[in-house]
């Protein structure tokens, strides 16, 4: 957030004021993760007044802070709110602001393990932001999220100050242009989501390019599981349908091989890709790397050099939730 200090902050004598003004600049102190906008010729001797100790750290704090376009402004002052009142920026006093400062981003994770691992595997600093109290992740599986969505939409701060991960539980790379929406008598969840989060504030959410967090394990990784099945997922003749290739259940899965008459329509969505490979390829996909195949990001190494598809995803991901934090 981006917390801005009226000038009548510095300049009113109100003992109430005084002890709250200090309360939201201790907690600010404590949450690095806000930029701190004020006039330095009125707040910094204020501070040294106040709170002689933390006189230079606030100098500090005024000359580093960015003003991020889309992030939550709120303004401080001694005629502000007693609550958030409407959609940012906010303008409440220094009590009100307390809670909007001191909460972490509720970052809402299908898995909170698994889908966990992922994005720590993926992006170095979320597991910071985590330990700093920045974020805290929750579980939102299933239909959980989709009503978690329609619960955050019914709060002017909550559905600023949440974010959604999910799969994007494509089949094809065409299911991911606009408008697209599956075929009836299927379903796909990560569409659901998506139409759900339509009305949260922009930014707030992500979906992954990818089929799920299971397309993005490195092929090392799989090889050590499966190495038959590996070598044909990311050989020449699948290319860049491994991304939305069922890594849990293979084809079989996805009722492609052997032929399921239940599962024709998810079938389908593949658009005949699967069974146009040679009868050796598709004997190889079809059973997949298991339904704990999720638990291997935890063997992905630290070190690891992730392709550039999937850092500029992760790139756009962290901005996006520099944003919201």
């Amino acid at each position: 957030m981006i917390v801005t200090f009226e000038d009548a902050c510095w300049t009113s004598d109100d003992h109430q004021w005084k002890k709250s003004l200090f309360e939201v600049l201790v907690l600010l102190a404590m949450r690095e993760q806000h930029s701190i906008l004020a006039n330095s010729t009125l707040m910094l001797p204020w501070c040294q007044s106040h709170i002689p100790f933390h006189a230079d750290y606030f100098r500090t704090r005024l000359a580093s802070s960015q003003n991020r376009a889309n992030s939550i402004a709120v303004t401080v002052s001694p005629t502000g709110h007693n609550t958030v009142v409407g959609e940012p920026p906010w303008c409440t006093t220094a009590l009100a602001a307390q809670d909007l400062v001191n909460s972490p981003l509720r970052v809402v994770l299908e898995n909170d393990v698994f889908d966990r691992m992922f994005v720590e595997a993926t992006l170095p600093s979320f597991s910071q932001w985590c330990a700093k109290g920045w974020i805290s992740p929750a579980m939102g599986g299933g239909a959980a999220m989709a009503n978690d969505i329609a619960t955050s939409l019914a709060n002017n701060v909550s559905k600023w100050r949440t974010f959604y991960l999910f799969d994007s539980d494509r089949l094809h790379p065409s299911e991911l242009t606009g408008g697209w929406s599956p075929p009836g008598g299927d379903s796909c969840q990560g569409h659901i989501f998506e139409i759900a989060c339509t009305n949260l504030p922009p930014r707030r959410w992500h979906r992954l390019r990818r089929r799920s967090i299971e397309n993005y394990l490195p092929e090392a990784v799989l090889t050590a599981l499966k190495p038959a099945t590996s070598s044909t997922l990311f050989g020449h003749s699948v290319g860049s349908m491994a991304h939305f290739y069922n890594v849990k259940n293979g084809l079989r899965g996805d009722g492609v091989s052997p032929p399921n008459a239940a599962q024709a329509i998810r079938a389908a969505r593949s658009q005949g890709f699967w069974n146009s490979l040679s009868p050796q390829e598709v004997s190889a996909l079809e059973g997949g790397f298991g339904r704990q195949v999720s638990r291997e990001f935890q063997n992905v190494p630290p070190t690891h050099a992730w392709s550039a598809d999937i850092l500029t995803e992760m790139d756009a991901l962290a901005e996006a939730l520099q944003d919201a934090i």
